[in-house]
């Protein structure tokens, strides 16, 4: 009897997972809606927290200023994005050209006379289809921006509306006030990653963009937006962050001083701001193992791909969260957490 519980729940999970990855195309852009009204809301608030004397800038002005400040970004982005994949697209002959002649170099360095076998394989490298297919990806993003601006708005004509809903759907129900508890800290929680996370990625891409560019790599912007996003990623993308940039610094030029001054630096920048500067800002406020943050952008991407790894940290906390509320549950949530700490949240536990 009591393993019917069990299985019921696993049931279930597999019908979440099943719906998630089916519904993928409507359901993605959706969650990227919300990740774009919480920075909304988020840069609403350093609007409002802005003081001259005892002036502050109204609520209603400070939230219009935050969504004019979103639009603008993204237009820009959107047209520095497709500026530069046609300045990428157009270059990928020369880097091929460029990377065939330093293989030759690096051959003669070792003082191989006769090329091995392995540069006919080098030979059949395109790098131009790879490149399509990234500006391929950024063009069905771009497809999508319609769908995502209407879930936006919508949104943000439905949030007043979201707090009296709820507080009729359980009025009269024990756990009303535990309820609102938990979904004040799941808020909380998400936009202090989002917040934080924005900010360092921000400061991250600058970086890069003042090194790429004193260096003279190519499409220097397109590159410091690139490493904006990828600073997204927990670890993996960090990396990338600074593969990409280095390895196009290293077919661009034709000597190696480029590019050990690319990665040099930029692997600098990311261990300051990624292991000093984020955790201070970011605090405990998350609490999640390094390894469950590796499994969650495993699962996730499998899931929904490039945004799903996007999305992995937020959503793990979200489960972090509410898995802590319940007694039977607690124990995951402690396994999920770095250091098994919750206690913040024992107070509003939900007993069974």
């Amino acid at each position: 009897m009591g393993v019917l519980p069990y299985a019921a729940g696993l049931g279930l999970i597999s019908l979440i997972v099943y719906i998630m990855v089916i519904g993928r195309d409507l359901l993605v852009p959706f969650m990227i809606a919300i990740a774009i009204w919480y920075l909304i809301h988020i840069l609403s608030d350093y609007y409002h927290n802005i003081t001259v004397g005892r002036w502050q800038l109204p609520r209603l002005v400070s939230y219009f200023a935050s969504l004019l400040t979103i639009i603008l970004v993204l237009n820009f982005l959107i047209g520095m994005i497709s500026s530069n994949i046609i300045e990428v697209k157009n270059a990928a002959p020369l880097y091929q050209e460029n990377f065939l002649e330093l293989t030759s170099k690096i051959f003669t360095m070792l003082g191989i006379s006769k090329e091995p076998n392995i540069t006919q394989i080098i030979n059949q490298i395109n790098l131009t289809p790879f490149i399509t297919n990234l500006a391929g990806t950024l063009a069905s993003l771009a497809g999508s921006a319609s769908l995502i601006v209407i879930y936006v708005l919508f949104l943000t004509l439905e949030q007043k509306y979201f707090k009296v809903k709820l507080s009729h759907l359980l009025k009269g129900s024990a756990h009303r006030e535990t309820v609102f508890t938990i979904l004040e800290q799941i808020s909380l929680d998400v936009k202090t990653y989002v917040g934080v996370k924005t900010f360092v990625s921000a400061l991250t891409g600058g970086a890069c963009y003042l090194v790429l560019l004193a260096v003279g790599v190519n499409n220097a912007s397109f590159w410091a937006f690139f490493i904006f996003l990828l600073n997204f990623i927990p670890t993996v993308g960090s990396m990338l962050a600074v593969l990409f940039p280095a390895l196009l610094s290293l077919v661009q030029f034709d000597t190696f001083t480029p590019f050990l001054i690319v990665i040099t630096a930029l692997v600098i920048i990311q261990l300051v701001i990624g292991n000093i500067l984020e955790p201070k800002l970011m605090g405990s406020s998350l609490n999640l193992s390094p390894l469950v943050v590796m499994l969650s952008l495993a699962l996730w991407g499998s899931i929904w791909g490039i945004a799903g790894m996007f999305l992995s940290v937020p959503f793990t906390v979200i489960l972090m969260i509410i898995f802590s509320q319940f007694p039977k549950t607690r124990p995951i949530a402690i396994l999920l957490s770095q250091d098994g700490n919750i206690r913040q949240r024992d107070s509003i536990m939900i007993a069974d």
